[in-house]
């Protein structure tokens, strides 16, 4: 009875709790449904915020195609005069994701996966085992003087590459550093391919800037990397662009209307090979910078660049006599020309000439002096070098390019007859994205090499290439 009478005493009190915290719930509730209806109200009315995107590749091609494929401008600024971290490519190789934000600094990783399988043959001998040249277009790797090799096969995903880019805001500008490796740098290891394929992983660029000023090691700002063409090959136009990746020390200045003015002090080297012998070697003797300039101007999908270079090569024989010197230039023009077919088209070229310009062009494809033993002298090797390309969309995201580049040697009396004279190169291709940023395409090269005694070698080759941008 005792228990009835507190159980009764106790239910109105319990009762009224509930009913009270049920009406509390209800308020909250409604209240709630009130502060969603202004935030949606609010946010409606205000640009959302957009995360840091990644920088654009290459200067973009114009078009509805090439626009489709392309993601928003990018607001990550790059060290001042640096080329883009995909130098050439498709317009779904133009990275369109984002970064992400660490108290006042913004990052970026991107890059690509590639994967390449190449069927090669040589119309002139075999070469050794795992050469660069199998992998990529090598003119000077190419042989002579023998006889036709059978189809060569190689697969390989050692051309990936990855990037990593920061941005921060300094009072009005901004402190940037950018650093990017690949695995390309070296053949496979003797017996690499048995069983686990491993590459060594090697850097690319590793740039800083501020405002005009960049330090660090980057392309050569004698070269103008945008011009590249798509390709499934490593550069595609070997043989007549300027490559040069090295330690510079670089200003660049925007003066309106589209113009751009940059100069550079870089890192010298020259590369010599002794009269009568065909053998290149570096020397690291030199003592004096190069220095570039360059005259840009880009509008409207369009650019055109006028570079020059001078350098004082140096090179200590070593047998008992002094070191000598000479002096190298050149001048190099190039840039990219939209074709009016709306449709994204476009031609790239480059041409460029000079004396002592060997290690510049074409992957030292030719000696920057030859060392004169008779006279004690170091004699310049001029050169003339240059590339083409058209890019054609088909339909969509289908497009073909056309390439062809050479480079012609003059090389000094001195020289060996074993030294090359002229190579050429000249391929077509095929390339389609059916997701973004994935590029699948297929390539076929006929390269030509010659030397100065006459002997010659040509190299056919089919490639098949697939690439993830991201």
């Amino acid at each position: 009875m005792l228990s009835g009478l507190m159980l009764a005493g106790t239910t109105p009190a319990t009762a009224q709790t509930v009913a009270d915290y049920q009406a509390l719930r209800n308020k909250v509730d409604e209240l709630q449904r009130r502060l969603d209806t202004v935030q949606r109200a609010l946010t409606a009315k205000e640009p959302r915020e957009t995360p840091p995107v990644m920088v654009v590749a290459s200067p973009p091609a114009t078009g509805t195609a090439a626009q489709q494929q392309q993601g928003p401008s990018d607001p990550l600024p790059r060290p001042a005069g640096a080329p883009s971290v995909l130098a050439q490519g498709g317009p779904s190789a133009l990275p369109a994701g984002y970064g992400f934000r660490i108290g006042e600094t913004n990052f970026r990783i991107s890059g690509f996966i590639k994967g390449d399988l190449i069927f090669s043959r040589y119309g002139d001998g075999d070469t050794a085992t795992n050469p660069l040249g199998r992998e990529l277009s090598l003119p000077q790797s190419i042989p002579v003087g023998g006889r036709r090799s059978a189809i060569l096969a190689d697969a390989s995903a050692k051309q990936s590459r990855i990037a990593f880019q920061t941005a921060t805001p300094i009072g009005e500008k901004s402190l940037t550093t950018l650093i990017e490796a690949d695995f390309q740098v070296a053949p496979a290891v003797s017996g690499g391919e048995r069983a686990l394929n491993p590459y060594t992983l090697g850097l690319r660029r590793a740039v800083a800037g501020y405002g005009g000023f960049a330090v660090g090691q980057d392309w050569s700002n004698f070269q103008y990397v945008a011009a590249l063409p798509e390709t499934a090959d490593f550069v595609g136009v070997t043989d007549g662009t300027v490559l040069v990746r090295q330690m510079l020390l670089r200003y660049s200045h925007p003066v309106g209307d589209g113009w751009t003015i940059s100069t550079s002090i870089e890192n010298p080297e020259t590369v010599s090979a002794m009269a009568g012998a065909p053998a290149l070697a570096d020397n690291d003797d030199d003592s004096v910078p190069d220095l570039t300039g360059q005259l840009l101007w880009a509008a409207k999908g369009a650019s055109l660049s006028l570079t020059g270079l001078f350098r004082s090569m140096r090179v200590d024989p070593a047998n008992g006599r002094p070191a000598v010197t000479a002096q190298g230039y050149g001048v190099s023009l190039a840039g990219i020309a939209p074709l009016s077919t709306g449709k994204g088209d476009d031609i790239r070229f480059m041409m460029t000439g000079g004396r002592g310009l060997g290690r510049y062009v074409g992957a030292n494809v030719a000696a920057d002096a030859i060392y004169d033993t008779a006279n004690d002298r170091l004699v310049p090797v001029p050169l003339l070098a240059g590339f083409a390309g058209v890019r054609h969309f088909w339909i969509g995201t289908l497009r073909s390019t056309w390439m062809g580049s050479f480079q012609r040697i003059w090389n000094p009396a001195t020289a060996s007859p074993l030294s090359t004279r002229q190579v050429w190169d000249t391929a077509v291709n095929l390339f389609v994205s059916p997701l973004p940023r994935l590029d699948l395409g297929v390539e076929l090269r006929v390269s030509h090499r010659e030397l100065v005694n006459g002997a010659s070698g040509m190299l056919e080759r089919l490639h098949f290439t697939v690439k993830q941008g991201f």
